[in-house]
């Protein structure tokens, strides 16, 4: 059961960051999603860190640390992001 937390925990990290990265470098264009991809994380590395911290409760390991970090990170990234982008360009 804890290797099935740390999994989703860490499909659901993987899945925003792949969006964030393309939404950032404009490797595939996505028209139809123009700014989601900030917010996703919001929702899925909420539901990936409540994962993670069930497979810490289960079992501490390095591997749900991990995946605690990684979704905490990234859960932030849109406040980070919005805050940044009115501090430096001031819209």
């Amino acid at each position: 059961m804890q290797k099935t937390f740390i999994i989703v925990s860490y499909l659901l990290f993987l899945f925003p960051l792949i969006f964030i990265v393309n939404f950032l470098f404009d490797i595939v264009t996505l028209e139809k999603i123009q700014g989601l991809p900030i917010f996703f994380p919001l929702v899925f590395c909420a539901i990936g860190l409540f994962f993670a911290l069930k497979a810490h409760k289960i079992q501490k390991d390095v591997l749900t640390l991990g995946a605690i970090i990684l979704n905490s990170v990234l859960l932030m990234f849109p406040f980070v992001y919005m805050i940044l982008g009115t501090f430096l360009f001031g819209v």
